[in-house]
């Protein structure tokens, strides 16, 4: 297995993964990369079974969104061996004794998780209610040196504190390596509803972009269902829907989100001898080398009320990051981008040399969820 996008749902900040009994798949495909996709009617996803839905109406489309046809089949590696049908959902098979079932809590606070390895260059907008975001962002395959790290970019949707006990934050992006030791990963968690039978929210990604060469890139787009209020994740320009978040799981996400981040985080667990591991961000350059060298977040969009999209520059906003000399978020503006920003870094700087290639995990996409409730 190279790679996956994955789902991690922490509540209270006990494991919330159901039962390892998995659904009898209708269908099984083997992935090029070693993976194992099974095709599971959507019904029977593990999301469901959430007591906190026992009076859930399965929603199948955003409400104010014109039913389109699925695309995008071509950029998860597994789709070179086949597809689901439709009503089903690809789900990556985990065996039973992997890491996608710890019970660590995973604070989405950087000024807690920062002092626990967790490094950030982030831009923010807050002090408002938002419902919902658009942007595009390369990916990129950082270096992580150490199999306890992880390198991603991502979305964040945040309300509530974690010092008060009622953080509620969604996230979807990519990430390369896994959330090793913390929380619950994958949609075996509940929390999280399924619904597109075309992309695999735990599946590698075939492309990656190369610094000084061809860029790819993701758009994502997060949206709170004006009628529903479920908040659906879906993908591409057009907002290919993948899934939701039920209105019920959440306090205080259930109306708006007060503050929106974008950007990257490291994990630098350290190495057993004390020294610092290697993990890049990004490309692994700061973001002063600009367009196809540095990593970026472009054509950002910030939902309002009535669901109209407006640009980024419309909205006071702020950067930060957490380690100066080895990650940074610089502002730009073009006319193909609106006001966009670069971020990212090498990592600590070490004299011995680090081997590209030392993990050779690819990037993932993957969407997260956390819940604390008093």
């Amino acid at each position: 297995m190279l790679c996956g996008v994955l789902l991690l749902l922490t509540l209270c900040g006990e494991s919330t993964a159901t039962s390892d009994l998995i659904p009898t798949p209708v269908l099984t495909i083997q992935s090029p990369d070693g993976d194992i996709i099974d095709c599971i009617n959507r019904m029977d996803q593990s999301s469901l079974k959430n007591p906190l839905l026992k009076n859930h109406m399965f929603q199948e489309f955003l409400s104010h969104l014109v039913k389109t046809e699925e695309e995008g089949l071509g950029w998860q590696v597994w789709h070179a061996s086949g597809t689901c049908p439709r009503g089903t959902i690809p789900m990556r098979r985990f065996e039973t004794n992997s890491t996608h079932n710890k019970n660590n809590p995973l604070i989405s606070d950087a000024a807690d998780r920062a002092t626990r390895g967790h490094k950030y260059a982030i831009a923010q907008i807050e002090n408002q209610s938002f419902y919902g975001t658009k942007a595009t962002f390369n990916v990129w395959t950082p270096v992580v040196e150490s199999l306890d790290d992880f390198s991603l970019a991502q979305i964040w949707l945040v309300s509530g504190q974690y010092e008060t006990n009622d953080l509620n934050t969604i996230e979807a992006g990519w990430q390369r390596d896994a959330y090793i030791g913390t929380g619950c990963y994958s949609t075996h968690c509940v929390g999280f509803v399924h619904i597109s039978s075309i992309i695999a929210v735990e599946a590698a990604i075939a492309g990656t972009s190369i610094v000084g060469g061809n860029q790819f890139d993701i758009t994502l787009q997060i949206c709170k269902d004006p009628l529903s209020g479920n908040w659906w994740l879906g993908m591409g320009v057009d907002f290919v829907p993948i899934g939701y978040w039920p209105v019920e799981i959440f306090t205080t996400l259930s109306d708006h989100a007060s503050r929106i981040q974008y950007g990257g985080e490291v994990l630098l667990y350290g190495n057993t001898s004390g020294v610092s591991t290697i993990t890049q961000m990004g490309s692994g350059k700061f973001p002063d080398k600009g367009f196809g060298k540095s990593a970026s977040f472009c054509n950002i969009q910030i939902a309002q009320e009535n669901r109209t999209l407006l640009p980024l520059q419309n909205f006071n906003f702020t950067l930060g990051y957490t380690l100066r000399d080895s990650y940074t978020i610089k502002k730009a503006h073009n006319q193909a981008c609106g006001t966009h920003f670069y971020y990212g870094g090498p990592g600590p700087v070490r004299s011995v040399s680090v081997r590209a290639n030392r993990i050779s995990f690819t990037c993932f996409v993957f969407v997260v969820l956390f819940v604390f409730v008093v």
